[in-house]
């Protein structure tokens, strides 16, 4: 079963099987890394989403596609993306979605199956952040999976009786878990110094923040019985 995702700081095994098409989406907000960009968009289709378009072309890689109204690329990079033969979805700047929002609309309907990173969704703005958590989550089901991630920060969705097991590469600063759909139930952690077992994780006191690693393996079990559970690691 191909259940397996690899990103540089770690090996996360999920308990369905992962669509076979990986895709990047790299949005318009703290630009990740050059090397680990370059790392996780090895063999994947990329896509890009308005700002996101400067971030490939400082990194030098050419996306299959830019989605955007332009107001917040620059018009450097929005040239390099037409010099590059990118194909491009120009939209008006007063819409009832955002860019983001709209890529990952585009990429779901171009590829009915994929397993998606979006990076480049850290930083700038709370109520950008908080609009593309809430949107990937929405959009995730059997056929469309995946994290929000750059090297500093890696966020997992789990629903319901999902569970997910984290072989580190890297150890984190800190490991969170987040009630993202009200209450989770049935909430367990394990290989960290504050183990939850079969807990309830309410968003109204969402205490289970800032673990930390407490096993030689490196490696962290995490599994719930319903909800929607988010799993946030941070990289100093």
């Amino acid at each position: 079963m191909n259940n397996i995702l690899e990103l540089p700081q770690l090996i996360a095994k999920f308990s369905y099987e992962l669509p076979k098409n990986q895709t990047v989406l790299i949005s318009g907000g703290n630009p990740p890394d050059v090397q680990w960009l370059k790392s996780i968009c090895e063999n994947k289709n990329i896509f890009c989403a308005d700002h996101g378009i400067d971030i490939c072309k400082e990194a030098d890689i050419k996306p299959l596609q830019l989605i955007g109204d332009g107001d917040s690329a620059t018009s450097e990079a929005w040239q390099w993306a037409v010099d590059n033969n990118v194909t491009i979805t120009k939209v008006p700047t007063k819409k009832d979605v955002t860019d983001t929002q709209l890529a990952l609309q585009i990429i779901d309907d171009k590829y009915p199956a994929s397993t998606v990173i979006l990076t480049g969704a850290w930083g700038g703005r709370f109520d950008h952040a908080f609009s593309t958590i809430f949107s990937f989550n929405g959009m995730l089901n059997k056929n469309f999976c995946g994290c929000i991630a750059d090297e500093k920060e890696i966020l997992f969705f789990l629903h319901n009786e999902e569970h997910l097991t984290l072989n580190l590469k890297q150890t984190p600063k800190a490991i969170s878990l987040l009630p993202l759909g009200g209450t989770c139930s049935g909430v367990s952690i394990n290989g960290v110094y504050w183990p939850l077992d079969q807990v309830m994780l309410n968003n109204n006191l969402p205490y289970a923040v800032s673990n930390e690693v407490n096993n030689k393996e490196n490696t962290i079990w995490i599994s719930q019985k319903q909800g929607i559970l988010g799993v946030y690691l941070y990289f100093e």
